[in-house]
């Protein structure tokens, strides 16, 4: 099946950031990942200098601990991480009572908050976070408000939120891309249905134009033959030619409805039928049996091809059904004026059958008319006959469209 509008192409989009081995499997397990992470961060507290003369007391190497263990299910718990690490880098500031390497959980804390959150929530962690460590480092350690050590932890306070809400502001673009590729993806796939249905029900119109058409004439003719083979060989062979000629009919119909379905550029195309093969319809009907007046007023003009296919066809059907299902005459009326023709089909209806028809035909009709812009009325009349009346336009508006 043909894929209707351009194809996406580009992989971030389809299937994700792909990236490095490492980092996709970082990002297929997140808790492995944020273990490790962990474990790294508390190696780097471990082996770091520390420029206070006193080693860290047990307090604080439990806070360190404890600090790097909660990042483990920071992605889940990213509020309750957040301030589990903020108090546990306060009880390290204030026990190791000098700068420390635990604030650096609580560094991570705020950026994963930032990060999976939203802009407010991220701000306002940003500044409890900055004023919490700087008044700690201010009361508890003696330092001035002018000192450069409050306005370091400001800033390394403020830093991991600014990055957090940049990630989280990607991610959020990238979603949003890929959210509108499915979406052109799911109206392309909408799109292609909707030519399928139409392709088939324009399939299903012309083969029940052309096929039931003439196989009612073989069916007639057929019966003719049969009924006249012994009595007058001559009119059976006759109708046994007309027989002929009909299948032939239906071949050469199938022929060229198989060919648009292949698509073959190479093979020759025959052009539509028209009002102008009306008389083949005519000389069709009348040698089935059907006696047909025909009235044409008016100058022909040159029809768009929609226009021109739906009146061939709603004549042929009209005439086929005025066979089947009227009492054996039928008047044809073709009325063209500067805007439009006008398509008149009545025929009487016997007393034992109904005066409405059964059937996909009128359906199809319906639709034809329907999609060359045209205007359809079908229905009995009060003297007992069927009535099929079409007011087709001379030219298409661009909202027209064939089928």
């Amino acid at each position: 099946m043909p894929r209707y509008g351009p194809p996406v192409t580009d992989p971030a989009l389809v299937a994700g950031p792909r990236g490095p081995a490492p980092a996709r499997w970082l990002r297929e397990h997140p808790l492995a990942g944020d273990t490790l992470l962990a474990l790294a961060l508390l190696g780097l507290i471990a082996f770091a200098r520390h420029d206070v003369p006193r080693v860290p007391d047990e307090l604080t190497r439990v806070a360190a601990v404890l600090g790097c263990a909660v990042l483990v299910v920071r992605r889940r718990f990213p509020v309750a991480v957040w301030g589990v690490t903020l108090g546990l880098a306060v009880l390290g500031l204030v026990s190791a009572e000098g700068p420390t390497p635990v604030v650096l959980p609580a560094i991570v804390g705020l950026y994963t908050l930032a990060s999976l959150r939203p802009r407010r929530t991220g701000l306002l962690a940003a500044v409890v976070s900055g004023m919490t460590l700087v008044v700690t480092v201010v009361l508890s350690l003696g330092s001035t408000w002018s000192s450069p050590e409050p306005w370091a932890v400001l800033a390394w306070s403020g830093m991991p939120a600014a990055i957090g809400d940049a990630v989280r502001s990607q991610r959020a673009i990238i979603a949003a891309a890929r959210e509108r590729v499915a979406r052109a993806e799911a109206t392309r796939e909408e799109e292609a249905q909707r030519r399928v249905v139409e392709e088939r029900l324009h399939i299903a119109r012309e083969l029940h134009d052309v096929v039931a058409h003439h196989i009612a004439v073989i069916t007639v003719q057929a019966g003719v033959a049969g009924h006249l083979l012994d009595s007058e060989p001559a009119q059976a062979r006759e109708a046994l030619d007309h027989v002929r000629s009909a299948g032939q009919t239906v071949l050469s119909e199938m022929s060229t409805i198989l060919g648009v379905l292949r698509e073959n550029p190479d093979e020759e195309r025959h052009p539509a039928p028209g009002l102008a093969g009306v008389d083949d319809l005519v000389v069709d009907a009348r040698r089935s049996g059907l006696a047909v007046m025909v009235r044409v007023s008016g100058t022909p003009v040159a029809l768009p091809p929609v226009v021109d296919l739906a009146a061939h066809r709603l004549v042929q059907e009209s005439l086929s059904n005025a066979r089947k299902h009227g009492s054996g005459a039928a008047v044809l009326a073709i009325a063209h004026t500067a805007d439009r023709v006008t398509i008149d089909v009545t025929n009487p209806v016997p007393p034992d059958r109904p005066a409405t028809l059964p059937g996909h035909g009128l359906v199809g009709m319906r639709e034809r008319v329907t999609t060359a812009g045209g205007l359809l009325e079908v229905g009995p009349l009060p003297d007992r006959s069927f009535r099929v009346h079409a007011e087709l336009p001379v030219t298409v508006t661009p909202g027209d469209g064939a089928s």
